[in-house]
């Protein structure tokens, strides 16, 4: 019934979906120890955009769609066709996603253009994003373009801030279920020839909300009783800062992004915790200055970062562990390096060189005998090359070619995980990557058609090689993943209407993933994956009053975790009188398994999201919005921590 009614829901309104990201169950215990930490959870103890770039390559989702909303970045995502989602509880916690296939590790985080790094080397945790920052989100969806210089496979995700060009400035405020609370402030303004562009947000949660909790007996139901999730509160302060230096024939840009985050470990429902907490602090600062004439144009950005962790529990947080004596964890990640570009253009050419040179060093925080004392270093470099050719108007090619290499080296220390221990030599990989891609159509003709083929690569994280957590084993002979990704499709454009039907098909070969026995995690090469689809999208405005955004994808993922067959993703904005606005979305997705055995059966769902917006003055925004009306329970038998049902937030906007 669930499916029936999402399609019929495509058909009227629109399509849509959100599910989880191919991670496997295994892995779980482990995932908190491999990505930034920020309200994470305690280690086991056993748009639909509405904007479409012309060759397909991305797609581009603006602020005001999210404005209000109190979503988080992955729940942004998943309203996208071919994205699925993963979360581990309220604010702040652990989300991450996957595009057709590809997990959260093999996808870029990018902030304007440059790659995040953090203490394990995988893509940033998604819950600590906080988007009242940005502007603009770019999503590449199995395409690395050559200017990331990216280690990833599945594609990339770059936030872009907002420009500092004019003279502006927003004020917004925020109140929700479960101690949510937002205040973010933006500020801009020209002097001289500098302009200047400031946000600064700040996100607090009790995230205190009432769950099922199975007392950690999943299948024994008459033990089961209502509880509230405890010690699970988050805070953070972030920041965002550009000044754009204007010359006449050069411009540069500095930008700062910077964050402090707090909060505390909940653990799993049947091991609440007391006095477990986090912290996390992080900043990025880049400087980009570029030259252009007629036909060439060049630039050159340096770049430099660093991100802190710390997590703490002490004996009375009853999680299983044999210390008798308070445990902290963690590491620091340095980051610094630069990344060249020279751009050439023609009448009906385009070439692109970059090389990026990056060095990266990891120390561990560790107090604890049972964990690692280290530190590693990472030198990376790679040319990029991008070729674009339009020798007849409808036709265009493009043809990316990329070669990387890195070493890592133990500069010190010891790697220990639960008493086994071991010393690491260096280790030096040479990778390359290339793709081939067309379109097909006039620019302002409404038929278009596209295509690419290309092979990508992912070399293991430190964390992967070397293990830098609790209960987390070494490997340092893992392999590179690797893997071909194919796309083909056609899309309709006119002025108020956008369609496009693309089939895919994506494979790799030497997966990482992690293998959990008595108690112990530890990642290896396991074999290939496959998974291969369609994807269908809709966005139109049919009336002045309507706009719909819809998306649907039908996929057969193979043994793939986390990867429903059918999602559907469903939105309308109903433009009212006295400048009323009602937003109506909808999400489905068809049945999931959580093991590659797929035994693990989660059932269909489907969600139900509303909101009302109001604009007293036309600089004024009042609005109100709740997810999951039904309030059925995100949660289920499978998943070890449990997340909000139904939420509701109101929000005041004033921009001046």
């Amino acid at each position: 019934m669930v499916i029936r009614f999402a399609i019929f829901a495509a058909v009227s309104i629109s399509f849509a979906a959100v599910t989880t990201t191919a991670v496997d169950s295994a892995a779980t215990a482990a995932a908190t120890d491999t990505v930034r930490y920020k309200v994470s959870e305690l280690p086991a103890s056993e748009v639909q955009a509405d904007y479409y770039n012309d060759n397909r390559e991305f797609t581009e989702i603006k602020s005001e769609h999210w404005a209000g909303k109190n979503i988080s970045l992955a729940d942004l995502l998943a309203e996208n066709s071919g994205i699925q989602t993963r979360r581990k509880g309220g604010m702040g916690s652990f989300q991450t996603v996957s595009i057709r296939g590809m997990q959260g590790n093999q996808i870029a985080l990018a902030i304007d253009g440059v790659v995040v790094q953090n203490s394990s080397g995988n893509m940033v945790d998604l819950g600590s994003i906080d988007l009242n920052q940005y502007e603009r989100v770019e999503i590449y969806k199995g395409f690395v373009p050559a200017k990331f210089g990216a280690n990833v496979m599945g594609g990339v995700i770059n936030l872009i801030s907002k420009d500092a060009t004019t003279r502006s400035g927003k004020f917004s405020a925020s109140v929700g279920s479960y101690g949510t609370r937002i205040l973010s402030m933006q500020a801009g303004a020209p002097i001289n020839e500098i302009y200047w562009n400031s946000a600064i947000n700040y996100r607090a949660a009790t995230n205190d909300f009432p769950f099922f909790n199975r007392n950690g007996t999943a299948y024994n139901f008459e033990d089961d009783f209502w509880d509230t999730r405890r010690n699970a509160d988050f805070s953070q302060i972030s920041g965002n800062h550009i000044f754009r230096f204007v010359h006449s024939k050069r411009n540069s840009r500095l930008r700062i992004e910077h964050h402090t985050e707090n909060g505390g470990i909940p653990g799993r429902e049947e091991q609440q915790t007391k006095t477990a907490n986090s912290k996390n602090d992080g900043a990025l600062i880049s400087y980009e200055i570029e030259s252009s004439d007629d036909s060439w144009a060049w630039s050159a950005r340096a770049f430099g970062g660093f991100e802190k962790n710390r997590n703490f529990w002490s004996p009375i947080d009853n999680i299983g562990l044999t210390s008798k004596v308070p445990t902290i964890s963690g590491a620091i990640t340095h980051n610094a390096g630069g990344l060249a570009s020279l751009l050439g253009k023609g009448d009906f050419w385009n070439v692109e060189l970059h090389t990026l040179l990056n060095y990266s060093i990891l120390n561990s925080r560790n107090d604890h005998p049972a964990l690692s004392s280290y530190e590693f270093s990472n030198k990376t470099g790679q040319i990029s090359f991008l070729g674009d050719l339009s020798p007849i108007s409808f036709f265009n090619l493009k043809v990316n070619a990329n070669g990387r290499w890195s070493k890592d080296r133990t500069e010190s220390g010891k790697i220990s995980a639960v008493g086994i221990g071991g010393e690491f030599q260096d280790g030096f990989r040479f990778l390359p990557s290339g793709r081939v891609s067309f379109n097909l159509g006039e620019k302002n003709f409404p038929i278009s058609a596209f295509g690419a083929l290309s092979h990508y690569f992912r070399a293991p994280s430190l964390s992967e090689l070397f293990s830098t957590g609790f209960g987390i084993l070494p490997n340092p002979n893992l392999e590179a993943e690797q893997g071909e990704q194919a796309e083909l499709g056609t899309a309709f454009t006119t002025k108020k209407t956008h369609i496009s039907l693309t089939a895919f098909a994506n494979r790799i070969r030497n997966r990482i993933i992690y293998m959990t026995s008595f108690g112990l995690s530890k990642p290896i090469n396991s074999g290939s994956g496959r998974v291969y689809g369609v994807e269908a999208e809709l966005s139109t405005d049919p009336f002045t009053w309507l706009k719909i955004n819809s998306n649907a994808t039908f996929q057969n993922a193979g043994d793939l975790p986390n990867e429903p067959e059918q999602q559907y993703n469903a939105g309308a904005i109903f433009k009212l009188p006295f400048n009323f606005e009602l937003h109506l979305e909808g999400e489905a997705h068809s049945e999931i398994f959580r093991d590659k055995a797929q035994r693990m059966h989660i059932p269909p769902n489907a969600y139900y999201h509303a909101g009302l917006t109001y604009k007293p003055l036309p600089a004024t925004t009042l609005s109100i919005f709740a997810r999951n009306l039904g309030g059925e329970d995100y949660q289920n038998i499978y998943d070890a921590y449990p997340v909000p049902n139904r939420t509701m937030a109101v929000t005041y906007s004033q921009e001046f």
